[in-house]
Protein backbone atom coordinates (compact mmCIF):
# COMPACT_ATOMS: atom_id res chain seq x y z
CA UNK A 1 0.00 0.00 0.00
CA UNK A 2 2.28 2.47 0.85
CA UNK A 3 4.49 2.16 -2.78
CA UNK A 4 1.14 2.82 -4.23
CA UNK A 5 0.28 5.99 -2.11
CA UNK A 6 3.95 6.86 -2.93
CA UNK A 7 3.75 6.81 -6.29
CA UNK A 8 0.58 8.29 -6.17
CA UNK A 9 2.10 11.49 -5.00
CA UNK A 10 5.34 11.26 -6.99
CA UNK A 11 2.98 11.86 -10.19
CA UNK A 12 0.97 14.26 -8.23
CA UNK A 13 3.92 16.17 -7.64
CA UNK A 14 5.41 16.52 -10.93
CA UNK A 15 2.11 16.39 -12.78
CA UNK A 16 0.59 19.48 -10.74
CA UNK A 17 3.04 22.07 -11.63
CA UNK A 18 3.05 20.98 -15.08
CA UNK A 19 -0.09 21.51 -15.13
CA UNK A 20 -0.08 24.78 -13.02
CA UNK A 21 2.62 26.57 -15.70
CA UNK A 22 0.32 25.00 -18.87
CA UNK A 23 -2.49 26.73 -17.30
CA UNK A 24 -1.16 30.07 -16.07
CA UNK A 25 0.33 30.90 -19.45
CA UNK A 26 -2.49 29.87 -21.56
CA UNK A 27 -4.66 32.42 -18.92
CA UNK A 28 -2.89 35.20 -18.58
CA UNK A 29 -0.74 35.71 -21.37
CA UNK A 30 2.72 35.64 -20.06
CA UNK A 31 5.91 34.07 -21.42
CA UNK A 32 6.94 30.65 -20.97
CA UNK A 33 10.24 32.07 -20.36
CA UNK A 34 9.43 33.48 -16.83
CA UNK A 35 8.61 29.79 -15.45
CA UNK A 36 12.00 28.75 -16.70
CA UNK A 37 13.47 31.91 -14.85
CA UNK A 38 11.52 30.85 -11.35
CA UNK A 39 12.82 27.26 -12.13
CA UNK A 40 17.01 28.45 -12.73
CA UNK A 41 16.14 31.05 -9.89
CA UNK A 42 15.31 28.14 -7.57
CA UNK A 43 18.16 26.12 -8.46
CA UNK A 44 20.34 28.69 -7.90
CA UNK A 45 19.48 29.87 -4.94
CA UNK A 46 20.30 26.00 -3.61
CA UNK A 47 23.09 26.03 -5.32
CA UNK A 48 24.23 28.50 -3.08
CA UNK A 49 22.21 27.66 0.12
CA UNK A 50 22.98 24.10 0.72
CA UNK A 51 26.98 24.10 0.48
CA UNK A 52 26.08 26.71 3.15
CA UNK A 53 23.76 24.67 5.38
CA UNK A 54 26.92 21.96 5.77
CA UNK A 55 28.96 24.01 6.94
CA UNK A 56 26.31 25.86 9.53
CA UNK A 57 24.06 22.68 10.08
CA UNK A 58 25.07 20.79 13.93
CA UNK A 59 25.36 16.94 12.87
CA UNK A 60 23.71 14.66 14.75
CA UNK A 61 26.98 13.70 17.00
CA UNK A 62 27.34 17.79 17.54
CA UNK A 63 23.61 18.13 19.04
CA UNK A 64 23.89 15.00 21.46
CA UNK A 65 27.19 16.32 22.78
CA UNK A 66 25.67 19.98 23.29
CA UNK A 67 22.15 21.19 24.60
CA UNK A 68 19.39 18.87 22.51
CA UNK A 69 17.07 21.72 22.28
CA UNK A 70 19.16 24.46 21.98
CA UNK A 71 20.82 22.43 19.04
CA UNK A 72 17.19 21.59 17.31
CA UNK A 73 16.18 25.16 17.61
CA UNK A 74 19.59 26.50 16.31
CA UNK A 75 18.97 24.02 13.33
CA UNK A 76 15.57 25.02 12.82
CA UNK A 77 16.76 28.60 12.80
CA UNK A 78 19.23 28.37 10.09
CA UNK A 79 17.32 25.97 8.10
CA UNK A 80 14.22 28.92 8.33
CA UNK A 81 16.35 31.88 7.50
CA UNK A 82 18.64 30.84 5.07
CA UNK A 83 15.07 29.62 2.74
CA UNK A 84 14.30 33.13 3.33
CA UNK A 85 17.29 34.95 2.50
CA UNK A 86 18.50 32.81 -0.67
CA UNK A 87 15.10 32.24 -2.22
CA UNK A 88 13.83 36.02 -1.61
CA UNK A 89 17.10 36.89 -2.30
CA UNK A 90 16.98 34.97 -5.78
CA UNK A 91 13.93 36.54 -6.58
CA UNK A 92 14.91 39.92 -6.14
CA UNK A 93 18.42 39.73 -8.47
CA UNK A 94 16.32 38.09 -11.15
CA UNK A 95 13.51 41.21 -11.36
CA UNK A 96 16.28 43.07 -11.58
CA UNK A 97 19.16 42.06 -13.66
CA UNK A 98 17.14 38.43 -15.68
CA UNK A 99 14.15 39.31 -16.09
CA UNK A 100 13.86 43.74 -15.81
CA UNK A 101 10.52 43.85 -18.30
CA UNK A 102 8.58 41.37 -15.76
CA UNK A 103 6.55 43.85 -14.02
CA UNK A 104 3.03 42.96 -13.72
CA UNK A 105 1.26 40.79 -10.82
CA UNK A 106 0.75 37.94 -13.87
CA UNK A 107 4.50 38.10 -14.25
CA UNK A 108 5.00 37.64 -10.81
CA UNK A 109 2.67 35.18 -10.28
CA UNK A 110 3.92 33.00 -13.29
CA UNK A 111 7.77 33.43 -12.60
CA UNK A 112 6.57 32.25 -8.71
CA UNK A 113 4.87 29.59 -9.68
CA UNK A 114 7.98 28.79 -11.68
CA UNK A 115 10.37 28.31 -8.72
CA UNK A 116 7.46 26.49 -6.65
CA UNK A 117 6.92 24.25 -9.76
CA UNK A 118 11.03 23.42 -9.46
CA UNK A 119 10.97 22.83 -6.58
CA UNK A 120 7.82 20.09 -6.36
CA UNK A 121 9.06 18.49 -9.55
CA UNK A 122 12.53 17.91 -7.41
CA UNK A 123 11.15 16.66 -4.23
CA UNK A 124 8.77 14.47 -6.30
CA UNK A 125 11.83 12.73 -8.15
CA UNK A 126 13.83 12.34 -5.10
CA UNK A 127 10.67 10.53 -3.40
CA UNK A 128 10.47 8.31 -6.56
CA UNK A 129 14.24 7.57 -6.26
CA UNK A 130 13.97 6.28 -2.65
CA UNK A 131 11.08 4.37 -3.56
CA UNK A 132 13.32 2.77 -5.80
CA UNK A 133 15.81 2.28 -3.68
CA UNK A 134 13.45 1.08 -0.91
CA UNK A 135 12.01 -1.90 -3.57
CA UNK A 136 15.48 -2.64 -4.20
CA UNK A 137 16.41 -3.42 -0.13
CA UNK A 138 13.51 -5.67 -0.36
CA UNK A 139 10.20 -5.66 2.19
CA UNK A 140 10.62 -5.68 5.75
CA UNK A 141 10.21 -9.44 5.80
CA UNK A 142 12.99 -10.52 3.36
CA UNK A 143 15.95 -7.29 4.80
CA UNK A 144 17.00 -9.02 8.13
CA UNK A 145 18.82 -12.39 7.81
CA UNK A 146 21.38 -13.66 10.47
CA UNK A 147 25.19 -13.15 9.76
CA UNK A 148 24.22 -9.87 7.77
CA UNK A 149 26.85 -7.34 7.74
CA UNK A 150 26.61 -4.19 10.56
CA UNK A 151 25.99 -2.20 7.38
CA UNK A 152 23.41 -4.89 5.69
CA UNK A 153 21.70 -4.88 8.74
CA UNK A 154 21.39 -1.34 8.81
CA UNK A 155 20.02 -0.83 6.08
CA UNK A 156 17.93 -3.65 6.48
CA UNK A 157 16.99 -1.69 9.51
CA UNK A 158 15.81 1.48 7.47
CA UNK A 159 14.40 -0.36 5.17
CA UNK A 160 12.10 -2.16 7.97
CA UNK A 161 11.52 2.30 9.13
CA UNK A 162 10.79 3.13 5.74
CA UNK A 163 8.07 0.54 5.63
CA UNK A 164 6.24 0.98 8.70
CA UNK A 165 5.61 4.54 7.49
CA UNK A 166 1.47 5.00 7.22
CA UNK A 167 0.65 5.02 4.02
CA UNK A 168 -1.35 8.02 3.79
CA UNK A 169 1.91 10.11 4.79
CA UNK A 170 3.05 10.52 0.95
CA UNK A 171 0.07 12.46 0.01
CA UNK A 172 0.87 14.73 2.49
CA UNK A 173 4.19 15.78 0.71
CA UNK A 174 2.06 16.07 -2.28
CA UNK A 175 -0.62 18.16 -0.88
CA UNK A 176 2.21 20.33 0.87
CA UNK A 177 3.64 21.09 -2.83
CA UNK A 178 0.26 22.78 -3.70
CA UNK A 179 0.34 24.45 -0.49
CA UNK A 180 3.88 25.59 -1.13
CA UNK A 181 3.54 26.84 -4.62
CA UNK A 182 0.78 29.01 -3.45
CA UNK A 183 3.20 30.70 -1.09
CA UNK A 184 5.93 31.13 -3.67
CA UNK A 185 3.24 32.63 -5.74
CA UNK A 186 2.76 34.86 -3.37
CA UNK A 187 6.00 36.22 -2.37
CA UNK A 188 6.92 36.47 -6.09
CA UNK A 189 4.60 39.49 -6.17
CA UNK A 190 5.61 40.86 -2.65
CA UNK A 191 9.19 40.93 -3.92
CA UNK A 192 8.12 42.39 -7.37
CA UNK A 193 6.65 45.19 -5.11
CA UNK A 194 9.89 45.91 -3.78
CA UNK A 195 11.23 46.49 -7.08
CA UNK A 196 8.17 48.45 -8.65
CA UNK A 197 7.79 50.36 -5.36
CA UNK A 198 11.81 50.84 -4.60
CA UNK A 199 11.55 49.98 -0.82
CA UNK A 200 13.55 46.76 0.62
CA UNK A 201 11.19 47.01 2.86
CA UNK A 202 8.98 44.33 0.62
CA UNK A 203 11.85 42.09 0.49
CA UNK A 204 12.31 42.12 4.13
CA UNK A 205 8.43 41.03 4.80
CA UNK A 206 9.22 38.58 1.76
CA UNK A 207 12.23 37.13 3.70
CA UNK A 208 10.82 37.25 7.11
CA UNK A 209 7.54 35.82 5.99
CA UNK A 210 9.67 32.58 4.29
CA UNK A 211 11.80 31.94 7.44
CA UNK A 212 8.62 32.28 9.85
CA UNK A 213 6.52 29.47 7.47
CA UNK A 214 9.10 27.63 7.20
CA UNK A 215 10.03 27.39 10.94
CA UNK A 216 6.49 26.92 11.77
CA UNK A 217 6.13 23.83 9.57
CA UNK A 218 9.12 21.90 10.82
CA UNK A 219 8.18 22.58 14.40
CA UNK A 220 4.48 21.25 14.26
CA UNK A 221 6.20 18.67 12.58
CA UNK A 222 8.55 17.79 15.52
CA UNK A 223 6.43 18.94 17.99
CA UNK A 224 2.77 17.47 16.70
CA UNK A 225 3.07 15.20 13.71
CA UNK A 226 2.81 14.92 10.08
CA UNK A 227 -0.95 15.99 10.54
CA UNK A 228 -0.29 19.29 12.44
CA UNK A 229 2.40 20.21 10.15
CA UNK A 230 0.00 20.10 7.03
CA UNK A 231 -2.62 21.82 8.69
CA UNK A 232 -0.20 24.93 9.80
CA UNK A 233 0.85 24.83 6.20
CA UNK A 234 -2.13 24.79 5.32
CA UNK A 235 -2.89 27.98 6.77
CA UNK A 236 -0.25 30.23 5.78
CA UNK A 237 -1.22 29.06 2.13
CA UNK A 238 -4.60 30.18 3.15
CA UNK A 239 -2.49 33.72 4.28
CA UNK A 240 -0.55 33.95 1.05
CA UNK A 241 -3.32 33.43 -1.57
CA UNK A 242 -5.38 36.51 0.49
CA UNK A 243 -2.65 38.15 0.28
CA UNK A 244 -1.98 37.43 -3.15
CA UNK A 245 -5.23 38.55 -4.27
CA UNK A 246 -5.21 41.20 -2.71
CA UNK A 247 -2.57 43.06 -3.67
CA UNK A 248 -3.81 42.15 -7.33
CA UNK A 249 -6.93 43.94 -6.39
CA UNK A 250 -5.05 46.98 -4.95
CA UNK A 251 -3.04 47.48 -8.62
CA UNK A 252 -0.55 48.76 -6.51
CA UNK A 253 1.78 47.73 -9.75
CA UNK A 254 1.95 51.02 -11.19
CA UNK A 255 5.76 52.83 -10.24
CA UNK A 256 5.21 55.58 -8.47
CA UNK A 257 6.33 59.03 -10.04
Amino acid sequence: MLATTVSAAVALMIALPIVLAWTLVRRLGTPASLLLVGALTFLAAQALRIPLLQTLILPAGEQAAANPLYAAILNVAILALTAGLFEEGARYFAYRHVIPKARTWNDAVTFGAGHGGMEAIILGALMGAELVGMLALGMPATTSRPGQSPEVHSLAEEAARYWATPAYVPLFGALERVFAMCFHMALAVVVLMAVVRRSLLWLVAAIGAHAAANAAGIAALAAYGPVAAEIVVGLIAAIALYVLFRLRDQASFETPH
